[in-house]
């Protein structure tokens, strides 16, 4: 009989974390929930990708179905469940990558996900997040569970997704002047206008272009794309078909 296709599934969750950082200028944003240092969300922990997914390698990508003792439909039916982590559009996202058999039941899904959820809240992702991860600005640390965390999203790998064409609005606008040169700050400010302008998407967008430029500059120059910065190139002059700017008399 000829074996069935392994099914590749990806349980995707946002993940947060806390940068303590050694620089005052932190200091003024945090409240007093924040004790463990500046709170970061998915798309600024993606500026940190590559420190994170070192000390994953280092810390374990664990096979949580060795600790697994529920159903046994589903240990039956699932090969591996391996956490690491994943960037989708700029966004960084907990990743249970699982290997199935076949494909669960609602009730299946359900208990594999609540275990899930109790492996990242108590169990592995505790050890994780005590993990202290040295970057430029400070020290990070990494949450694979968070109060208020919503259902891991499933996506079959072999799935494609289009963008929807998105429309146009107008740049909300950023000083460079006052941060000191630092980008991470820059682009966590240009994030923040961007969604506040209903544009989600662009700041991912942006973040995922500033990471993946490797230049301070080009970095610059990419923010000021999306937001009005005094870098920002002047809007065009509408011409006309014969090269005449608009409203421009003829001679």
């Amino acid at each position: 009989m000829e074996e069935k296709e392994t099914i590749h599934i990806n349980l995707l969750t946002e993940l947060t974390g806390n940068l303590i950082s050694e620089e005052s200028e932190w200091e003024e944003e945090w409240t007093e929930n924040d004790a463990y240092g500046m709170p970061l969300d998915g798309t600024d922990l993606a500026w940190y990708e590559s420190a994170i997914r070192e000390e994953l390698n280092r810390y374990g990508e664990d096979d949580l179905m060795q600790y697994f003792s529920g159903s046994a439909s589903i240990q039956e039916k699932v090969k591996s469940a391996v956490v690491t982590i994943e960037n989708q559009e700029g966004t960084l996202y907990g990743c249970t990558k699982l290997e199935l058999k076949e494909f669960l039941n609602p009730e299946e899904l359900k208990e594999l996900g609540d275990y899930i959820t109790g492996q990242y809240s108590d169990g592995w992702g505790e050890g994780f997040e005590h993990q202290d991860i040295q970057v430029e600005e400070g020290i990070l640390n990494v949450h694979f569970w968070h109060p208020g965390m919503e259902r891991a999203k499933m996506q079959e790998e072999t799935k494609t997704q289009t963008e929807k064409p998105r429309p146009n609005k107008p740049r909300p606008k950023l000083r460079l002047l006052g941060h000191d040169g630092n980008i991470f700050s820059i682009m966590s400010d240009a994030s923040i206008l961007l969604k506040n302008n209903d544009q989600t998407a662009e700041a991912k967008e942006m973040c995922k272009r500033v990471r993946e430029s490797g230049d301070y500059n080009k970095a610059l120059c990419i923010i000021s794309e999306y937001v009005e910065t005094e870098l920002s190139s002047p809007p065009k002059e509408k011409e006309t078909k014969k090269g005449k700017k608009k409203n421009q008399p003829e001679r």
